[in-house]
């Protein structure tokens, strides 16, 4: 296949559904109270990724990927041993080791697209989706409990990224940077994708603290939903990620940008509504009785959802002019008012109030961010 857009785009289409539907099977056959606990620590193991990825992917798009490749390897272990002592008391010790292999996937994959080895990047896709199904459904239907489960998380993600470490064995495990200043770059990217995720997050945690894991479970089941967007978005975003951060001139800058927009746009509108057909066929012939009905809530959600494109090109726009700071202002920003917003709302309505915050807080992000953008684009017209 010529086209490296339907290439990946169809390995992406399909990687994202199946990883989904990883976890969007799991309430056939399991009550609200488990999926809720299941989501929950998730939950938690996708927020530890970004602490010890530390926006290394960015380093390796944009500068050798065969010398950055084992550096972020080497970094990330650093980083882990870290904050290893710090987790082996606690009851997040294995979810921290499960961010830290996800981690090193993020850096594998980045790794391949730095190297447009496609064919390479859709294989790891897809055999990591496919492990992920296997072990996860299998474990939570068998022998089901909270450590089983995330040994199937860290098993799935170890198999498809063996190939990263003996990549790095043949490169020698040659290092080449300076610790403080790859901490200097990547404290920055780094907090902004635990905001980030504590804004698409945070509300389960504070939802479980006013309900209870059953609330926690319904609010998951239609947020999946809505969260399946940010797979078709990521179709686009490998693509044209690599074009935007490679634009010399401002003109090729702003035509990727408006590509990119309209492609995430496009994807997000034709995916909300496929999203909801799926959510009403799998009520009305009574696939997942255990749950409540929430069409209005599932809406708010997509909508919450719908806003995102302008965020994530805002993005990458601001990584391209190096003003990286800017991203964690705005996205710190964001997830104070998330916090603050499920504070107030959900204690008072429940469920409901978390699906409000989540639509308020992406509102105001994309808000804050584009701002910020023309703020910055107007500098670079500026000094042409």
């Amino acid at each position: 296949m010529k086209n490296p857009f339907v290439l990946v785009g169809l390995s992406e289409f399909f990687a994202k559904g199946v990883s989904w539907l990883s976890l969007a099977i799991i309430p056939f056959f399991a009550p609200p109270e488990i999926y809720g606990e299941i989501v929950l620590f998730y939950s938690i193991i996708v927020f530890f990724m970004p602490v010890y990825l530390f926006g290394q992917d960015r380093l390796i798009l944009k500068n050798n990927p065969e010398e950055e490749v084992t550096n972020s390897v080497v970094f990330s272990i650093l980083i882990g041993l870290i904050l290893g002592l710090f987790f082996y008391f606690s009851d997040y010790f294995l979810a921290s080791f499960a961010g830290l292999i996800l981690a090193f996937n993020k850096i594998y994959l980045t790794y391949f697209r730095a190297n447009e080895s496609l064919k390479s990047y859709v294989l790891n896709r897809i055999s990591y989706s496919i492990f992920r199904f296997l072990f996860v459904v299998f474990t939570v239907y068998f022998f089901y409990s909270l450590n089983n489960y995330i040994f199937s998380e860290i098993f799935a993600v170890f198999f498809a990224t063996i190939g990263l470490f003996i990549i790095c064995f043949k490169l020698k495990w040659k290092v080449s940077f300076n610790f403080f200043d790859r901490l200097k770059h990547g404290f920055p990217l780094m907090l902004h994708g635990i905001s980030l995720f504590g804004i698409a997050l945070v509300d389960r945690f504070i939802l479980e603290r006013f309900t209870n894991y059953e609330t926690v479970g319904n609010y998951s089941f239609i947020y999946i939903f809505a969260s399946g967007l940010i797979f078709l978005y990521s179709i686009v975003g490998v693509i044209n990620e690599k074009k935007i951060y490679k634009s010399i001139y401002l003109k090729d800058l702003l035509l990727n940008i408006k590509i990119t927009l309209v492609f995430m746009f496009l994807l997000g509108l034709a995916g909300s509504i496929l999203s909801i057909i799926l959510y009403l066929v799998l009520f009305n012939f009574g696939f997942v009785a255990n749950y409540d009905f929430m069409l209005t809530e599932l809406i708010v959600l997509l909508l919450a959802h719908l806003v995102l494109p302008f965020y994530l090109v805002s993005n990458y726009f601001l990584i391209q002019q190096g003003r990286n700071y800017l991203l964690l202002f705005c996205s710190f920003f964001a997830l104070m008012i998330n916090i603050v917003l499920n504070f107030i709302l959900i204690p008072r309505f429940g469920l409901q109030g978390a699906v409000y915050s989540t639509l308020f807080s992406n509102i105001i992000l994309c808000i804050a961010v584009l701002f910020i953008s023309y703020m910055v684009f107007q500098a670079c017209k500026r000094d042409i």
